[in-house]
């Protein structure tokens, strides 16, 4: 086939391409950056010249763009969009009902949403992992110093403006939300605050704002929303999470952190800086022991792409529980999760000194991933949706 593929600088652009092309079809690799998601006149010109031009078979991109889905829907070529961030955007509807769209989603909880909005063109895609590449990658004796340790974190620790958001409300609404949050931060497996965030809650919300002469605005221009109310919430309990299991692993054990924010709760533990996704994440997943990584709380159900690439990479992961990861990695089988705090402290402690089990942990996830988590696979599964045959 003839396919033309779209890279926004996407982490899993080039295994993607790979494997398109090591099946024997004709890729055109484009990269962009958008300033504005929906208008944007050169690329539209230089987009549609590609379309029109070139008789290609397919667009595809990693995560969604709604001025690629508008442009393939004129010039009826079909799109297909996986996305490995979750959730995605609740403002694109529009653009998610074109037929042309074939929209791809890791977490299954999402897709499910979706479905109910009446958009059927949403469908359940898990990640993948190239391990080809991820093998490849073998430490020198000065990476082996550097990097190996008991736990490593590698991440974002979210800052969510939920603080800010409460702060002119009245206190039985600070209560409520902060009660919510507290109790999803205890449970593991299931999201429930969707459930308890009422629309009535955000117009309360607003019109406290209003009462104070405070407009407050999101990305998009308007009054707060029930999502990004709930997307504040999910990001507090994450940070929240994440700060507290090292904290509390830090005075035991050798903990390297990796990631774009120092934060000062966590002095004692010195800080890495962000790793880079291609050269020193396989390898610092390697050498370490045991590899924290607690899910951003707003992805429900799925295996969150880091997950999948700290097993690729040979790693022994530690997370929290995730139903989908629990489908294909059997905790304490294959990985180890979590469904406290406390929990998560006593697998630590417990494959840490029982190196037989961690590494046996570490075979078992490697040959599941293998099996179950190759792009060629995916591949087929997103043409077959979109009825394009196999590759």
């Amino acid at each position: 086939m003839n396919i033309l593929v779209f890279n926004f600088g996407s982490y899993i652009h080039s295994d993607l391409l790979y494997f398109l092309q090591k099946a024997g079809h004709h890729c055109k690799s484009i990269m962009y950056k958008f300033q504005n998601l929906y208008e944007d006149a050169f690329f539209e010109k230089r987009f549609s010249y590609y379309l029109k031009n070139a008789n290609y078979d397919c667009v595809i991109s990693t995560n969604f763009f709604p001025l690629i889905a508008k442009l393939c829907y004129e010039n009826s070529i079909k799109y297909l969009a996986w996305s490995y961030d979750s959730p995605i955007s609740r403002s694109h509807l529009e653009y998610y009902a074109y037929p042309t769209n074939f929209i791809f989603l890791f977490d299954r909880d999402e897709v499910n949403f979706f479905h109910e909005q009446g958009l059927e063109n949403f469908y359940h895609l898990p990640l993948a992992v190239n391990t080809i590449r991820l093998s490849s990658i073998k430490p020198s004796a000065k990476e082996i110093e550097r990097y190996s340790c008991d736990i490593s974190f590698i991440g974002q620790f979210y800052q969510s403006p939920l603080k800010d958001l409460l702060l002119l409300q009245d206190d039985y609404t600070k209560g409520y939300i902060n009660a919510v949050a507290d109790a999803q931060f205890r449970i593991y497996g299931y999201n429930f605050v969707s459930e308890l965030i009422s629309d009535s809650i955000i117009e309360k919300m607003n019109l406290n704002y209003a009462k104070n002469n405070l407009q407050i605005y999101e990305s998009g221009g308007e009054k707060l929303s029930r999502a990004g109310l709930i997307h504040s919430i999910d990001k507090q309990i994450t940070r929240t999470e994440r700060i507290l299991l090292l904290k509390l692993f830090a005075p035991k054990y050798n903990v390297h952190l990796y990631s774009t924010e120092s934060v000062p709760l966590l002095s004692e533990i010195p800080f890495q800086g962000p790793a880079d996704y291609f050269s020193e994440m396989p390898l610092i997943f390697k050498l370490s022991k045991v590899n924290l990584n607690p899910t951003l709380r707003s992805i429900h159900s799925g295996i969150p792409l880091r997950a999948l690439d700290i097993i690729g990479s040979g790693g022994f992961l530690l997370s929290n529980f995730q139903p989908e990861l629990a489908e294909f990695f059997p905790s304490d089988v294959a990985v180890a999760m979590y469904d406290s705090v406390e929990d998560a402290l006593s697998k630590a402690d417990f494959y840490l000194s029982h190196e037989v089990q961690r590494l046996t942990l570490i075979k078992n996830a490697h040959q599941i991933i293998e099996t179950h988590f190759t792009y060629p696979d995916r591949i087929n599964k997103m043409f077959q949706i979109a009825g394009l045959g196999l590759i």
